[in-house]
């Protein structure tokens, strides 16, 4: 009897080990198709969520078209409450309608008043490219993994402008100026929201 109770024991110690294993094992293969590093790839963009298609989500707006001015009060919301980076977190828009992810693609997500939040992978799929002497307030500068809302130029060139961010755990929420070949050396390009009016 003892001897089937420690082989019981056995079993149950031994169960969880395995299941790691075969949970690391599956990551490790989604990250084989990646070749950048799995601390990178989980530090760099959060999950996806689903997006709302209630009826009371379309009639609040959400998902619909917006103003530049109304996508940066909302930007200015965010920049005023500095909401922490935080890619597990979540915060309210500005009328408390719904609650994105606190990173740079949920921040864009939130001020375009979209359904979800986005990823930097799945932005392009509501956007579309423009140039970078097109770029109004409430567009976008889009590179792998990390994205930028375009407020105003900061010179008369064109050549410096002012954005907003939710740029990391060190930074938080940003309002600052960058340029234009900083930002294309870093891999950017402008993009405007489909339905920006």
């Amino acid at each position: 009897m003892q001897v089937n109770a420690l082989n019981k024991l056995a079993r149950l110690a031994v169960a969880p080990v395995v299941a790691g294993a075969l949970l690391w094992g599956s990551v490790g293969v989604a990250a084989a198709e990646d070749s950048r590093p799995l601390v990178q790839i989980a530090a760099e963009e959060g999950v996806e969520d689903a997006p709302d298609t209630s009826a009371e989500a379309a009639a609040a707006g959400y998902g619909g078209s917006i103003t530049r001015a109304e996508v940066l009060k909302r930007a200015k919301y965010w920049w005023d409450k500095k909401v922490p980076y935080n890619q597990k977190g979540s915060y309210w828009d500005i009328n408390h309608g719904k609650k994105y992810r606190t990173d740079c693609s949920g921040f864009v997500s939130m001020a375009w008043k979209l359904t979800s939040s986005l990823t930097t992978y799945t932005l392009p799929n509501v956007s579309k490219p423009i140039a970078w002497n097109a770029l109004k307030p409430g567009d976008i500068v889009l590179s792998t993994g990390h994205v930028k809302l375009f407020e105003k130029w900061a010179n008369a060139d064109k050549t410096v402008m002012w954005i907003y961010e939710e740029g990391s755990t060190a930074t938080d929420m940003d309002h600052e100026k960058v340029s234009v070949s900083t930002l294309k050396n870093g891999g950017y390009k402008p993009r405007a929201y489909k339905k920006i009016k």
